[in-house]
């Protein structure tokens, strides 16, 4: 297990201010950006109980050095992305107070064991079943996880994903898709509070038919103008189609973040290393993006999983706190 310390970072930002007349009379300030008061656990590869029949699935976990109990956060990462890859932010939650569930789909380079064909036309549908397996392996009794058990509040828990998983962190938070087998909808929510859709999909044939006007809030989406959509076929979509979780979805406790000059990967901070930046091979980190997102994410977890009266006031005039990132992002709420 390894433990990342309490003061690996040194605060660079302050909180939110703390009274609406400070507001009223300061500039917003960034909400906790920094590494949070705790020190993080890892766990790089729990294995996960598994039925008869089941692939082994193996999950990072990161967790706080405190006594808990601590809001579950769910992550799907990327198609072909790392789950360690998205340390920055997920180690960032940990610090301030937040468990921190990374699923190992098959999809992933350091999945044991190759997909067959039938797993690759699956994959949407393994997916959702790991988080599944997640939430089962966490509420099964005389489930242990070393530093962990009976520290894990079941009653606050969010679904988070990036790209593949941001399509998996919709479903999961309750866009319907199609039946594999009629002209029903199908829904796979599983209760969660909150979602956070990074580099989400818009349209897609798996949908069901009006899909997108049954997501519901809270709901975190955010994206970057160079974030430009495939789906493996010809067709690129731009940016505004990752976006579609806020973008067409109805209004209630919808919030978006868009990073100007942002890409897929923020330059080889998220998912892989050898992603993103101008030649899309890495190398050119986006920290003043991933700090946004830190700080906005970690925002909306306090908010809605702790109803944080600071978070809540951060979100409550969202689209004039874009000042504090200095015109690298927009925010829109509806």
């Amino acid at each position: 297990m390894q433990v990342i310390p309490a003061n690996r970072l040194a605060p660079t930002l302050v909180l939110i201010c703390l009274s609406a007349a400070a507001m009223a009379e300061e500039p917003p300030a960034a909400y906790k950006t920094a590494w949070g008061p705790h020190g993080v656990h890892v766990i790089e590869n729990h294995v996960l109980p598994a039925e008869p029949g089941q692939r082994s699935l193996r999950a990072r976990i990161a967790y706080p050095d405190a006594a808990g109990p601590f809001p579950l956060v769910v992550y799907s990462h990327g198609f072909n992305c790392y789950r360690e890859s998205y340390a920055g932010l997920t180690d960032h939650w940990a610090s301030h107070g937040y468990a921190v569930v990374l699923p190992e789909h098959p999809d992933c380079p350091t999945s044991e064991g190759r997909m067959s064909p039938e797993d690759i036309r699956n994959l949407l549908y393994i997916r959702i079943s790991d988080v599944g397996r997640v939430l089962d392996a966490l509420f099964a009794p005389g489930q242990d996880i070393p530093g962990l058990t009976g520290r894990i509040d079941y009653g606050r828990k969010a679904i988070a994903g990036h790209s593949f998983g941001g399509m998996i962190a919709q479903v999961i938070w309750g866009q319907p898709l199609k039946d594999l087998h009629s002209t029903e909808s199908v829904s796979y929510a599983l209760g969660f509070d909150a979602a956070i859709v990074m580099s989400g999909v818009g349209e897609m044939e798996q949908m069901a038919e009006g899909s997108f006007d049954r997501v519901p809030g809270p709901v975190l989406v955010t994206g970057g103008t160079l974030d430009l959509g495939n789906i493996g076929g010809p067709t690129i979509y731009p940016w505004e189609w990752r976006m579609s979780a806020f973008g067409l979805t109805p209004p209630g406790d919808k919030y978006s973040v868009v990073l100007e000059e942002g890409d897929h990967y923020l330059g080889g901070l998220i998912c892989r290393d050898d992603r993103g930046g101008p030649d899309n091979s890495g190398g050119a980190h986006d920290a003043d993006g991933l700090e946004i997102l830190a700080g906005v994410t970690t925002a909306f977890l306090d908010a809605w999983l702790n109803n944080d009266s600071d978070a809540k006031r951060f979100f409550e005039d969202f689209e004039a706190n874009a000042a504090i990132t200095a015109g690298r992002a927009r925010f829109a709420q509806k």
